[in-house]
């Protein structure tokens, strides 16, 4: 009697592990599109006697179109927003895309690149002028097309150029 119950058992137990097996259903995930992480830079500048507060912020931007690397990946191209106060008093706010850069790069250079960010260039600005570095480029590389941005702090609109003498191999003044 105990033999017949131990195998009335197992055979229960193997019903048991088929029915799992057959009703497990495969369900299909949609990989949603990479996004950057949020950056947020704040620098504090004096030149020309004046105080400067910038502060940079990068975020991914879910309403700009997409974009798709060699591999197919999809990611979300950013926004990088730029404030700057002088002494206190508001100087500067602007939202750039890549749209902003697109007179500087071809429909087919920009194709597959994203706004990878923008940075303040202190050693390049003035009283007269602040200066920033943008760049574009395929998401994960980092490596793309450098710009420059410059902000006049007495009014005015911002000028952007491509760089042309940006350095990219990370050994700058290096000989």
């Amino acid at each position: 009697m105990i033999a017949a119950a131990l195998m009335l058992t197992a055979c229960g137990g193997k019903q048991d592990a088929k029915n799992e097996s057959t009703e497990t259903v495969a369900v299909e995930q949609t990989a949603s599109p990479h996004a950057d992480n949020d950056l947020n830079r704040e620098y504090v500048a004096t030149l020309g006697g004046h105080r400067f507060e910038i502060n940079i912020k990068r975020t991914a931007d879910t309403e700009l179109p997409t974009v798709s690397d060699e591999l197919g990946g999809t990611f979300y191209d950013n926004r990088v927003e730029i404030t700057a106060t002088r002494d206190g008093e508001d100087l500067f706010s602007k939202q750039f895309t890549k749209s902003d850069f697109a007179d500087f790069v071809s429909a087919a250079d920009s194709k597959g690149c994203v706004l990878l960010g923008m940075a303040f260039d202190q050693e390049n600005s003035s009283a007269a002028t602040l200066r920033f570095g943008a760049q574009i480029g395929q998401p994960g590389i980092e490596e793309g097309p450098a710009f420059i941005v410059e902000i006049p702090t007495g009014g005015g609109a911002c000028s952007i150029v491509r760089d042309m003498r940006q350095d990219t191999t990370g050994e700058e003044g290096e000989q």
